[in-house]
């Protein structure tokens, strides 16, 4: 229930930022649209492999967990049974529209819990990804502005 909530206020923040992002680049001209598209493929690492890599230690993270609470179980009752997500976990994230809620049931809560782990890793991760790339970006084009400026300063000085 936490990570749905905190998947998606990633993804509502990363629309606001994307679009910031999206006109800081614009304001850019074509030589230092050049630059920073350089900057990014050398010196950082792609967003796919980013996500997958999130993803694969999110998932590594759950198994964990998952083992643990298994383990206890078996401990505790004599039975290790996994059963559906809505079984395992009383609270839900609603959003008060019924469309979107009975989807939500079909697609997350009515599913295996260790497929419901892996939906909620995978949207963790999408989330994450997009508001970091996004913050990479606007760091880099703003760093990317400042030394332009200074270079622009320095020969016009020189002049």
């Amino acid at each position: 229930m936490v990570f749905h909530a905190i998947g998606m206020w990633l993804l509502a923040a990363s629309i606001p930022l994307w679009i910031y992002r999206w006109i800081v680049y614009s304001k850019l001209d074509e030589r230092e649209r050049l630059i920073f598209k350089r900057i990014i493929k050398q010196r950082h690492e792609s967003a796919f492999a980013f996500a997958l890599r999130m993803f694969g230690y999110l998932v590594a993270l759950a198994a964990a967990v998952v083992i643990l609470v298994l383990g206890l179980r078996y401990f505790k009752h004599g039975t290790a049974q996994i059963g559906a997500y809505r079984e395992t976990i009383r609270g839900r994230l609603y959003s008060g529209y019924e469309p979107v809620d009975q989807m939500l049931d079909t697609f997350h809560y009515d599913q295996l819990l260790p497929i419901a782990i892996l939906t909620t890793c995978a949207l963790l991760s999408v989330a994450f990804t997009l508001v970091a790339t996004a913050l990479r970006d606007i760091s880099t084009v703003r760093r990317l502005n400042r030394k332009v400026e200074s270079m622009k300063e320095r020969q016009s000085a020189a002049k």
